[in-house]
């Protein structure tokens, strides 16, 4: 009885480690609730009109076939740091969005969120 307890704290006790890890890797890239929150407000009114923001398919402009915020998400070797640079330069298809950093940061979160 004794060893069974031991086995069930010690698998507790890494549960509660694994949970902490999650939970400081999101806090990290910036992935808390409320920014996440605030990044699909923004993209809803920013982004809408040629992303898909949660999971259907995006638009084409330009010929080109615009891809939803989970495609993008799930990009290989996908980084806040490209994704924002990629928001804040202009390029074609996409036009320039006149965001502020910390705007562009809680849309890259909302887009993280998705991985």
């Amino acid at each position: 009885m004794v060893g069974k307890l031991h086995v069930a704290r010690t698998l507790l006790g890494a549960l509660q480690i694994a949970v902490a890890l999650l939970i400081l890797s999101q806090l990290a890239r910036g992935q808390t609730r409320p920014t996440v929150l605030r990044g699909q407000e923004i993209a809803e009114r920013a982004c809408s009109g040629c992303h898909a923001i949660n999971g259907s398919k995006g638009a084409t402009v330009q010929g080109t076939d615009v891809p939803s915020f989970r495609a993008i998400a799930g990009r290989p070797n996908q980084t806040a740091g490209r994704l924002e640079t990629y928001i804040m330069v202009p390029h074609r298809p996409m036009p320039a969005i006149p965001l502020e950093l910390s705007e562009v940061r809680d849309v890259v979160a909302c887009i993280l969120s998705l991985k």
